[in-house]
């Protein structure tokens, strides 16, 4: 072979290889075989949200400061892959990837930004910009939500992007509502995140806990023998527990992320109807005060200590069992504590007395709401089979359209559409 082909073969495998390296990633020496995936999107998350955001000091910017902490991070983050990541374990790599992605909530939390009507102060920017467009939107638009509103439907289930409502409407809803007993229960999380992110795509979460009691009964008190309030507060029997499932919630919160890398905002209702007697956190099931105890601990433990900032906290009694502006207020945490007034209203049957009961109790959540500074929303709201002749147009929506003060209400959610004879939204 002449020396000028041997040049030129050896030029095109050297361009091959180049060309081949180029396009694949890195693979990273990991001889214990650890999960790393969660690791390396946490990486490409930092990498994202520092191409789609930029420092300087108006509005929607972020301190130059701020931004070398993070560009920081994520380099020691590269190098820890490349070079320390073959002597590492599984505890390791978990308690790493919690704080890469909280690196990116903190830089997320210096956002330069006048908006800031939240009780958490470092609330990321989709998370204070979705509250000031709720506030927007009421009183002249009243957005449409559902419980489940993706993955199963009456008569099927498996198919995470499709949707009643959708069949029926043409659209998915604006308002999404999900339970984090989805999050605590279950190991895979794939296919909760999967639905979260469609629904930021196309409109907004909001997330209650209907949460089983820490000896693992249930959530409804008939089903628990013990007090469970005083359980999980600090100095009770359960408290780690309670500790360990607001922990593996924040992991969530903070991996929950757009295309871009930022933070999806989530309205978070727990603890809800707890002016009812059938959750273990109800009225007839834990003193006023340790109620309250309950709620101020949940955020400041998930705001202060664990630093999840795209959280929009709710309230929301049940509007059955108040009867006067007063009552909605009984275990309220006080304004430090809740951002929404919320109420949840079911029907069991038509009639004027339960229309202008309705009425009357979005009228209070509202006053209230307005009162304290806060949005109103209608958390919950039902009538299972959909059987009351002309629900929605008389009995959800003229209440709301008819009344100068009850048309505050930001959003009205329904509850999820399980089967034939337990859905509350249209059906095909």
């Amino acid at each position: 072979m002449r020396f000028g082909q041997l040049v030129f073969y050896l030029t095109i495998i050297y361009f091959l290889a180049c060309s081949e390296s180029s396009t694949n990633e890195p693979e990273f020496n990991n001889p214990r075989n650890l999960n790393i995936t969660d690791m390396r999107t946490s990486v490409e998350t930092m990498e994202r949200l520092l191409s789609n955001t930029s420092s300087g000091n108006s509005e929607g910017q972020y301190p130059a400061s701020e931004r070398n902490i993070l560009e920081n991070q994520l380099e020691m983050s590269r190098t820890y892959l490349i070079n320390d990541l073959p002597n590492a374990d599984q505890n390791e790599v978990d308690s790493l990837t919690n704080a890469w992605y909280s690196a990116c909530t903190n830089y997320e939390a210096s956002v330069i930004s006048q908006y800031i009507d939240l009780i958490d102060l470092k609330a990321t920017k989709e998370t204070r910009y979705l509250y000031v467009n709720l506030k927007k939107y009421a009183p002249d638009k009243l957005l449409f939500g559902m419980h489940d509103a993706t993955g199963y439907g009456v008569g099927w289930s498996g198919n995470d992007t499709r949707s009643d409502v959708k069949e029926v409407c043409g659209s998915y809803p604006a308002v999404f509502s999900w339970d984090v007993i989805g999050i605590i229960n279950e190991p895979d999380l794939s296919r909760f995140e999967y639905r979260m992110l469609l629904a930021y795509d196309n409109g907004i979460n909001t997330l209650c806990w209907h949460q089983i009691d820490p000896e693992g009964h249930s959530f409804y008190y008939d089903q628990v023998n013990y007090p469970v309030v005083p359980t999980i507060l600090p100095g009770g029997n359960y408290h780690n527990k309670y500790l360990q499932k607001l922990q593996k919630f924040s992991r969530f919160m903070k991996k929950l992320r757009g295309s871009k890398g930022e933070s999806v905002p989530v309205i978070f209702r727990p603890y809800h109807e707890q002016n009812g007697n059938w959750f273990w956190w109800g009225r007839t099931r834990c003193t006023e005060q340790e109620y309250v105890d309950l709620w101020r601990f949940t955020v400041t433990y998930l705001r202060d200590s664990l630093q999840v900032h795209n959280l929009i906290y709710a309230f929301s009694p049940d509007g059955n069992q108040f009867s006067t502006k007063e009552e909605y207020l009984r275990e309220y945490p006080g304004d430090d504590y809740v951002d929404i007034f919320g109420v949840d209203f079911y029907f069991w049957e038509g009639g004027t007395e339960l229309y202008l009961r309705f009425q009357q109790r979005l009228m209070y959540t509202v006053q209230n709401a307005q009162s304290h500074g806060k949005l109103a929303a209608l958390t919950e709201v039902g009538d299972e089979k959909v059987d009351i002749d002309q629900w929605y147009t008389k009995y959800l929506t003229a209440p709301i359209k008819n009344n100068s003060i009850a048309k505050n209400i930001t959003y009205a959610a329904v509850w999820r559409n399980a089967n034939v004879d337990h859905h509350f939204a249209l059906i095909i």
